[in-house]
């Protein structure tokens, strides 16, 4: 149900740009991130104040933290789109696919998340699958492809610490007070970013309000709620089921935005595309076994230390079938760290 909500609301977001973007003509994508973030903050933020998430007190140390979060989010933006003037559009595609594996390294380096060897394997299918559906396009400058790298590390670094601070017994946030904090800075951060390469964006919003007064604000609106929900449901996944998990459903998320593309847009596939999002598919319900029947272990994460996580001893994640349970609830100790541990269940079911 919540991988299920998780795409509805991520295609959904798709379509919603997509729309606004062909039938109005507005491009500044960096001012509707911003956008999004500000209604972002907002929307949680005002349950916080109402009570309905609870607010955690932030230390100066805790506060760095999610600045970093925020931060390496604006970099994965500004990167990405700067990457573009370089790089052709399937070309920066089929590099992003390869975040998932940016993120398995990173997970491991900073969480101490090790998974089985037949799970990492598996993650080679999704990558190889978008990166082929992309075209295979040979075309590529040093530095656009420099900083599409930067971008992918970026993005899963933040995926990566995000599942840090939601998961971990010292800082342990609830998702929508994490997504409050997080989208407030990223907000700010984005603000000269949006300045610098967008000076005309807040223009054109205004000059595409009065040329398409009855679709502009609505899909505007449209765009807005459902990157909130998307951002939300982003950090659920990556507390419940972990940082590789969302990059690998991300990959997916591909296959099936073109789909719905194909569907409601009418947009062309090609041959080597549709071989590409099998490949993908097949790939992503292997994972999906794959990574219910061979949990992750926990190591002692290597740079741990850099985002305040000291070595920990090596377990496995999750509680395993054949695991007395009542065991886990005999202290409040031991009930915490059983609810720190992630559940592991199959994301797709044929």
């Amino acid at each position: 149900m919540l991988v299920a909500l998780w795409y509805t609301v991520n295609i959904a977001l798709v379509i919603a740009n997509k729309w606004l973007i062909s039938t109005t003509g507005f491009k500044s994508t960096n001012l509707l991130t911003l956008f999004h973030m500000i209604t972002s903050t907002l929307a949680s933020g005002a349950l916080v104040a109402g009570g309905v998430v609870p607010w955690k007190p932030l230390t100066l140390p805790l506060m760095g933290k999610v600045a970093v979060l925020s931060g390496s989010f604006t970099l994965s933006v500004a990167t990405c789109m700067a990457s573009l003037a370089y790089l052709p559009a399937s070309f920066v595609q089929a590099l992003g696919s390869t975040t998932p594996a940016f993120t398995a390294i990173l997970a491991f380096l900073f969480q101490g998340r090790r998974e089985a060897r037949v799970t990492y394997a598996a993650c080679l299918p999704v990558v190889a699958g978008i990166a082929l559906a992309s075209g295979g396009e040979p075309l590529f400058n040093g530095l656009g492809l420099a900083l599409q790298l930067v971008a992918c590390a970026s993005r899963s670094f933040k995926t990566v610490l995000q599942a840090v601070l939601l998961t971990d017994d010292r800082e342990r946030f609830h998702p929508m007070t994490l997504l409050a904090v997080t989208s407030a800075l990223s907000a700010l951060s984005l603000v000269p970013l949006v300045a610098v390469t967008e000076p005309g964006g807040i223009k054109q919003v205004l000059e595409l309000h009065l040329l398409h007064p009855r679709t502009f604000g609505p899909l505007l609106a449209l765009s807005c709620g459902c990157a909130y929900l998307a951002n939300w449901t982003n950090f659920i996944i990556s507390k419940r089921l972990g940082a590789l998990t969302l990059q690998v459903l991300g990959n997916f998320k591909n296959v099936v935005a073109a789909a719905m593309a194909l569907a409601v847009f009418g947009n062309p596939v090609t041959a080597m595309g549709l071989l590409g999002y099998a490949i993908t598919t097949a790939g992503v319900f292997t994972y999906s076994h794959l990574v219910a029947k061979f949990p992750a272990h926990r190591v002692p994460a290597p740079l741990g230390w850099l985002i305040g996580l000291g070595p920990a001893p090596p377990r496995q994640v999750g509680i395993m079938p054949d695991t007395d349970t009542a065991a886990a609830m005999g202290s409040r100790k031991s009930l915490s760290a059983a609810l720190v541990d992630e559940e592991r269940a199959p994301l797709l079911r044929a």
